[in-house]
């Protein structure tokens, strides 16, 4: 593997664009739909360094602009404004790598361009002339209205060196090169003599200087750009002029970012006082010199390294979200401090629908990296202009100067823009778009590894516990079919009803949208379906098979149990300990959380299916062994009905209760409760369920306290229960652990406390917590509930016979599997539901029966279709709430969706089990290519070497089952790592897919990979591994496959092995599926040679 680019020729970059047009309807995985015409431009025309801008939109000095198809993939989406990637005379540099995350806020290592002067230069050019004839293909003459901005750094040294004013003089006269190119093109566009391409592809700049680069430098560098080159120059400043108090209060205290930025960074970079003495100077020179000046708001913020993706680097750089408030107020203190006569490009978290907003500022033009580095990518660059247009229409407005005005209600254009910037300024500060208000960094990576082929796998449904078929219910949803949802969901989760109330939606922390916008709210979406749906269809019985099955519990786990058992034709009995079905769920959680109906409503399903529940009936040791000797299998389900201990001294004392007994007394109606200051210890949902219950029954004049031993972060309970203890005024005590119970005549007093430190732990183990010595303190409290964990109670059996395995549910006892909480330890409903089926499908396949699986219904929608989802961002219908006032009823805190808040935020999802791309739309330099194969499988032989003549035995099945596949180009990959951030494997695309060398340079100097060869009408696909070769050649109606060891022949029809020869005698076995890999890929890859 190589971190480094490896640029293509201008003739081969167009002729891939052509195929790939011609063939696909695309461009580098990016679809015509998500182009932008330029006729829907006109109203928001403007005039910068004297050229006319058609949008005031564009990609910012950085990955989006350092290679040709990065420019050009920006430009057909809708970007006018091209500011170019950096130069600096040192264009051979050493960037660490990953150098790349924005996993939310955004953080980088990488400064200038990676490639040397020269082949920077002929990347900007090649992506010139190539934008004019895409230009001309439209219809258009010449590319008025798109600006290619310069970008060079650091000092003044650097800037007269040869190789940089060599740069300077081919930008501003590129005639020799630009002929020699055309040169190239005309063969396969003879239109290019029609297309008007200026020799002068920039005659503006932006000046970029290191963080600490001496206020007399920069003044020298923009006076030298000013006065000597006579170029429009605008000078990037740095977030640091804040100061560090305004600074820190934004983004630590108002936006709850952890960044820390050093006193050094404000120690170092450009000082206030300084930068108002620059600007007015340069202002004067540049007026004195013909030419315009402005300023570029702002460089990215230098910050200490926390993050483990730059292991090395002691500083990153953050940019997006956290970074747009301080951009902002830097831009507002500036134009007040000059009445708004400052020209300001800005940059600094933009995004859709902050850029009406900005350019409502006269912060114009507006530059973006970040937001799209994340899934959506370049293709997100149209909504920018739909929102834009959504604003100008609002107002009426016919040209950016009229909506300026309009916006601010205001004829005079300066006064509008500082009235629209002020305004806006005071907003970022509250607004929680800018804010860090999750409780967890969302991260939808997974533990799946990432396969060469078929990685395609909503990221949702592998992290549910019944593996629920999600996107295909919120499709039903989203287009009115609730019974069709609902029939959806009863396919893997038979009980709707408690899921879509109290699941701990662990799906939603790894929705893809959380990248765009927020998780889609699904567990909302189903407990609409649930209670929406007209009829329920009497489930489809097969007929009874004769075997018998005694489930012991009937809590979420049996009853999940005996519905797939019932379906499947079982004879199936439950035995529950006490008067009702539901377990834990029945008894404990409180009504606020879900009403007795909807539990009442799962349990009559299983019932009316002929599933037969013995209540109070308490299985001992006797029982066990007649159901035993009488049933065919049984299921273990008892649950975790006993609250463990907290073993400190005082735990005795009068006023300590078990959670699960002041739980279960509470939903009695009673109130055990005999103080007013309760603390709970623990993390778990069974903690914050006795916080919220407790909260409640104390009154106003009560308090009740979390205290737990680590963070917030690495609490085991539910995201949301956690976050509506916090809503509900309950205060959560972190890095605390009880030393003991302090009590008065035997009745609590308060509790002795430690403060805790966290050790890191291995990477997939949680931190440590270790006390902290000599931290002890006491808390006042009259009530302790010890919520820290729950027992399971087997008065049934030997626990060595128990001894469960946990991937086959089996127990050391034949015929008898377990699930659910006794498995497991305190848990969830959802695990012991999917547990459940788990647990019958076991059984199923033990006793042989026949099962069909149900297929799914979801609507395929096309490739442009799912691309055009994934462009777009849409924030989610948050679920109505009761005001905190009414908190202290036991009545519903939530309320379920209207028909249409269902519908739309089921629209929401993106259909991620049809299409993934996410690594796609990531990658600035569309290094991850997008492909499609036909599905197909094929039967695979090895060759044997025999003692007369080699004979063919079957190996295996080759398989590709979707048609959407993945690869990578190595030439255009310089390992960023920012596709491994947003890949909701484990895996890296760059790194684990196949990897392809557009060039044979490229490919003679790799280690490994792919490279199509195209010689004399010969087609042939070559893979080097290791020193070794193998080859795949076309041929007619045959395949010709060679390695080092072995010539094979295949038909094409089937992939039949026809002939094989052995090469070396050491050959005595040889395998095919890496023959069978090529020819997928040899197909693959015909686009790009």
């Amino acid at each position: 593997m190589s971190d480094k680019f490896n640029p293509i020729s201008i003739d081969r970059l167009f002729r891939i664009l052509t195929n790939e047009s011609a063939k696909r309807g695309s461009f580098l995985g990016i679809p015509k739909g998500n182009f932008l015409q330029r006729d829907s431009f006109q109203k928001f025309q403007s005039n910068i360094f004297n050229q006319s801008l058609d949008l005031p939109l564009g990609v910012a000095a950085g990955p989006h602009s350092q290679l040709s198809q990065n420019i050009i993939s920006a430009w057909l989406c809708g970007a006018r404004y091209m500011e170019l990637k950096t130069i600096q005379t040192l264009d051979e540099l050493e960037i660490e790598k990953p150098c790349i995350d924005m996993q939310d806020e955004g953080y980088n290592c990488e400064w200038s361009q990676e490639l040397k002067i020269r082949d920077t230069f002929n990347q900007y050019l090649d992506a010139w002339i190539l934008l004019h004839i895409l230009n001309h293909q439209q219809g258009f003459k010449s590319l008025n209205g798109t600006i290619f901005n310069m970008s060079v750094g650091y000092n003044l040294e650097g800037v007269l060196n040869e190789n940089v004013q060599w740069f300077f003089k081919k930008m501003q006269n590129c005639n020799h090169e630009k002929l020699e190119k055309i040169a190239l093109i005309k063969p396969l566009y003879p239109q290019i003599d029609e297309v008007e391409i200026p020799d002068t592809i920039s005659d503006n700049i932006t000046l970029s200087t290191m963080h600490g680069c001496p206020p007399d430098e920069i003044e020298k560098i923009a006076s030298y750009l000013i006065e000597q080159k006579k170029l429009h120059t605008y000078v990037k400043l740095n977030p640091t002029l804040l100061g560090p108090d305004e600074l820190r209060k934004i983004l630590n205290q108002l936006g709850k970012f952890d960044t820390h930025v050093p006193d050094e960074a404000f120690v170092h970079d450009l000082k206030y006082p300084d930068a108002l003495a620059i600007i007015q100077s340069l202002t004067q020179k540049a007026n004195q010199s013909g030419v315009q000046f402005g300023l570029k708001l702002t460089n990215t913020l230098e910050s200490t390294n926390h993050k483990e993706v730059f292991a090395q680097a002691p500083m990153m750089y953050m940019s997006g979200r956290a970074l747009h408030p301080i951009s902002v107020n830097v831009a507002r203190k500036l134009q007040n401090e000059f009445n708004g006569h400052l020209n300001v490009s800005f940059a600094g978290g933009a995004d859709a629908f902050n850029f009406p907003e900005l350019i409502g500022c006269g912060l114009s033009p507006v530059t973006v990296s970040s937001d799209i580095l994340k899934p959506g990518g370049y293709t997100r660059l149209s909504q920018y202009v739909e929102e834009l247009d959504g604003k100008f229409n609002k107002f009426g407005a016919q040209s950016i100067n009229d909506y300026l005005c309009k916006v601010a209600g205001h004829s005079n254009l300066k006064e509008a823009k500082l009235k629209n910037l002020n305004r806006y300024a005071d907003g970022v500060l509250t607004d929680g778009r800018y804010k860090k208000q999750y409780l967890k960094t969302p991260d939808i990576k997974g533990s799946r590894k990432l396969n060469f082929f078929d990685c395609i796998e909503a990221p949702c449904r592998e992290n549910c516990a019944t593996n629920q078929d999600i996107p295909e219910y919120l499709n039903f949803t989203a287009m009115g079919e609730f019974d069709a949802a609902f029939k959806t969901i009863l396919k893997t989760n038979p009980q709707p009803g408690i899921t879509g109330n109290i699941c701990d939606h662990l799906c939603q922390l790894r929705c893809t949208r959380i990248h765009y916008d927020g998780s889609l709210n699904i567990r909302e979406i189903k407990r609409f379906i649930e209670e929406n749906h007209k009829t329920e269809q009497p489930v489809e019985l097969k007929p009874e098979n004769g075997k018998k099955v005694a489930i012991i519990g009937a809590g979420p786990s049996g009853l999940s149990c005996a519905y797939y058992l019932r379906t499947a034709g079982f004879q199936v009995e439950l035995f529950e300990k006490s008067a009702q079905a539901g377990g834990m769920v029945a008894g404990a959680v409180p009504e606020f959380r879900l009403e007795k109906e909807k539990l009442e409503r799962d349990v009559h399903r299983v019932t009316e299916m002929g599933a037969l529940i013995h209540y109070n009936t308490n299985v001992d040791f006797k029982l066990f062994e007649h159901l035993y000797q009488t049933f065919d299998y049984l299921y273990i389900a008892s649950g975790a009905p006993l609250s463990s201990k907290l073993n400190i001294p005082g735990i005795d004392s009068q006023g300590v209760m078990e959670p699960l007994e002041f739980l279960f007394k509470a939903k009695l109606g009673q109130n055990p409760i005999q103080g007013k200051q309760v603390a709970i210890i623990g993390g778990g949902n069974t903690a914050m369920d006795a916080a919220r219950v407790a909260h409640r029954l104390v009154g106003e004049k009560g308090s009740v306290a979390i205290l737990y031993r680590r963070t917030i972060q690495e609490m085991p309970a539910d995201l949301g229960e956690i976050q509506a203890v916090l809503d509900e005024g309950i205060q959560i005590h972190e890095l605390v652990a009880p030393e003991s119970v302090q009590s008065t005549e035997g009745k609590v007093v308060g509790l002795k406390c430690s403060k805790m430190e966290l050790v890191k732990g291995t990477k997939n183990e949680r931190p440590q917590p270790r006390k902290v010595a000599g931290s002890e303190f006491v808390l006042p409290f009259d009530c302790i509930i010890p919520a820290v964990g729950q027992d399971i109670a087997l008065g049934f059996m030997d626990s060595s016979l128990f001894a469960p395995n946990s991937q086959t549910l089996e127990t050391k006892m034949k015929r008898v599997f377990t699930g659910g909480d006794v498995m497991r330890g305190a848990a969830t409903a959802i695990k012991a539901i999917g547990d459940g089926r788990r647990g019958a499908e076991r059984i199923i396949e033990e006793c042989g029966v026949a099962t069909t699986k149900q297929a799914s219904e979801y609507i395929s929608l096309t490739f442009e279709e799912l691309m055009a989802l994934r462009a777009r961002r849409s924030y989610d219908i948050p679920p109505r709430e009761s005001p905190m006032e009414e908190r202290r009823t036991f009545k519903p805190v939530s309320f379920t969706y209207t028909k249409a808040e269902a519908q739309k935020e089921a629209s929401r999802c993106l259909q991620c089990q049809q299409i993934c791309n996410i690594c796609v739309t990531v990658c600035p330099n569309r290094a991850n290519y997008h492909y499609t194969a036909e599905p197909t499988e094929i039967q695979l032989y090895r060759a044997v070497r025999g003692d007369k003549e080699s004979k063919l035995e079957f190996d295996k099945v080759f398989k590709v089952e979707q048609r959407h596949q993945i690869l990578n180009i190595a030439d255009f990959c310089n390992e960023c790592g920012n596709c491994a951030t947003f890949c909701p494997t484990s895996g890296a695309p760059y790194r684990d897919k196949p990897k392809f060398y557009l060039t044979i340079h490229s490919f003679n100097h790799a280690v490994e990979g792919y490279y199509l060869s195209k010689l004399n009408n010969k087609q042939i696909l070559i893979f080097k591994e290791h020193g070794g070769i193998r080859t795949l050649e076309k041929m007619g109606e045959e395949w010709l496959y060679e390695t080092d060891h072995v010539k094979a022949l295949f038909k094409d029809q089937g992939f039949q092995l026809v002939q094989v020869d052995f090469k070396v005698p050491c050959a005595q076995q040889v395998h095919f599926d890496m023959a069978a890999e090529m020819r997928l890929l040899y197909q693959a890859a015909v686009c790009l040679y």
